[in-house]
């Protein structure tokens, strides 16, 4: 079984998830102690693919993977981001996470409409990304 995160990488982590799309760079509006600190931490959730680093911009972005280590789920249906996923298990198929809204509707919302009734973007140049509500 896998250590479980220190308290800094919990801290860089959610405010990866937060902050600035869930992305960080060496000129980002936040850091933990100094760039150089940061990095390193960020360095350590790499490893665990709990974030990627693009090489050519030094470039953090998190993961599915990160999201899920702090307790987020992305939707099945209409990829809303749920702190409270409802799993469907059926015999013949992968277990299949969804969010109540879709449950409760059984109809699938407009394409990128997050839960907040805003539009999500993605630039075309990165990696797709989840912005988590603070």
């Amino acid at each position: 079984m896998a250590r479980p995160l220190g308290r800094h990488q919990l801290t860089v982590l959610s405010a990866l998830a937060r902050l600035n799309g869930g992305a960080w760079t060496v000129g980002c509006g936040w850091q933990l102690r100094s760039a150089a600190y940061t990095i390193r931490v960020l360095d350590t959730l790499v490893q665990r693919d709990y974030v990627t680093r693009t090489s050519a911009t030094a470039r953090y972005t998190i993961t599915e993977a990160g999201l899920n280590a702090l307790g987020w789920y992305t939707c099945g249906s209409c990829t809303r981001l749920t702190r409270s996923p409802m799993i469907e298990r059926s015999p013949d198929s992968a277990p299949r996470v969804r969010c109540s809204w879709c449950l409760g509707s059984r109809t699938r919302p407009p394409s990128g409409d997050s839960a907040h009734g805003r539009m999500r973007g993605h630039p075309p140049y990165a990696a797709p990304m989840h912005r988590v509500p603070a």
